[in-house]
């Protein structure tokens, strides 16, 4: 279990005090969890960060825990996985659209496929990346 940063807002008016008080940080399945149904990693509220598809809050509405983490490359293991999530959506169709059509091979229209989902995929996973 990982212990959670000790975080002081005491003297500095512009931050609001959490709602709710947390020792640990959750398993790693109700992470999981919260992150594939976008919800905030360390309270679960629906409400956490996200205000659309591509918009999202600096904070928690519930527990106004913060997006960010202070480091220059806090989003590369969102971005991982977006990636990794793309290509594995695009290998597995190829392989489905494959095998369903052997031995002939639409070619023009998979790659047409292939290709449209190499553009929307990545904004498609981006919530819960």
């Amino acid at each position: 279990m990982v212990k959670r940063p000790d975080i002081s807002t005491e003297g500095d008016a512009s931050v609001q005090p959490r709602a709710r008080a947390f020792d640990a940080l959750p398993g790693f399945w109700s992470l999981l969890g919260r992150g594939l149904t976008r919800r905030c990693a360390w309270c679960g509220d629906r409400r956490a960060y996200f205000r659309g598809w591509f918009r999202r809050d600096d904070s928690c509405q519930a527990c106004h825990h913060g997006w960010r983490r202070g480091d220059a490359a806090f989003e590369l293991g969102a971005t991982t996985a977006n990636i990794i999530l793309t290509f594995l959506t695009i290998l597995i169709s190829i392989l489905v659209a494959v095998i369903a059509t052997w031995p002939d091979v639409p070619t023009t229209l998979l790659i047409v496929i292939i290709g449209s989902m190499a553009v929307l995929g990545p904004g498609l996973w981006y919530p819960v990346s």
